[in-house]
């Protein structure tokens, strides 16, 4: 199965696209391929751009609290208690934290260059950086992840909420299975509630990719087919959705 994933409202479509941009950045720290040190710098001046907004953190601490809020009616469970201690731990590493706000890099003048060159049509590029070509060549791959590993390190905090949130977004998910003739299909939705993600399961099978569009009183899924041939023939589509809040 291949499951895809819809944020249906801009703050959780924040959460998970910080999420990816520290997935992103983890693999390339595992790499020890020397060119993953261009991703690397896309990736911290990304994080730098989303995560060091001051909002950001308010906006997580007050979504901790009002988990913490909504787990406290909830029976007191060994899975409850645990996340509820999780939920306190994350909010003092937050309230801790200090994060410099945009593209801050005190007196790297390093750092300062290859910023600098990111925002040129082409990207970071050693051609006519001899510092980034010097960099590239002179750092192993464990200097590297100490490197990188020391610029991330304030945003720690931030990561960690935010995989923890995306968790609960994720596990809240009660998946139901259904059917379309048509590779069309709609989901009424409640106005009433809050409604902050989609995930869709759909087999390999079908050759299908599923497309979203959504308001406060439904969900329209249109299935469209990978090779065009396949989309000359209708046929049924198994599939499994889902839609939950944090």
């Amino acid at each position: 199965m291949i499951r895809y994933e819809f944020p249906l409202n801009e703050k959780t479509r924040k959460f998970l696209r910080l999420e990816e941009i520290f997935v992103k950045a983890e693999m390339q720290l595992a790499s020890r391929m020397k060119n993953t040190g261009y991703d690397l710098f896309e990736s911290l001046f990304n994080l730098m751009a989303s995560a060091s907004r001051s909002d950001i953190k308010v906006e997580l601490i007050q979504e901790l609290e009002r988990q913490r809020g909504r787990l406290g009616k909830l029976k007191k469970t060994k899975k409850n208690i645990i996340l509820l201690t999780d939920i306190k731990k994350l909010r003092g590493l937050l309230e801790r934290s200090s994060i410099k706000s945009g593209f801050y890099f005190g007196s790297d003048k390093f750092l300062q260059e290859i910023k600098a060159r990111s925002d040129s049509p082409f990207g970071i590029l050693s051609t006519d950086f001899p510092e980034m070509q010097h960099w590239l060549q002179t750092q192993t791959p464990e200097s590297r992840r100490i490197f990188f590993k020391d610029k991330f390190s304030p945003f720690i905090p931030i990561k960690k909420t935010i995989i923890c949130l995306n968790n609960i977004l994720r596990r809240n998910v009660i998946m139901e299975s259904q059917l379309t003739k048509d590779n069309r299909y709609e989901v009424k939705l409640d106005s009433s509630q809050k409604n902050d993600f989609v995930a869709v399961e759909l087999s390999k099978a079908p050759g299908l990719i599923p497309a979203l569009s959504s308001n406060k009183y439904a969900l329209n899924i249109n299935f469209t087919a990978i090779k065009k041939s396949l989309s000359e023939t209708k046929r049924s589509t198994k599939f499994r959705i889902g839609v939950s809040s944090y």
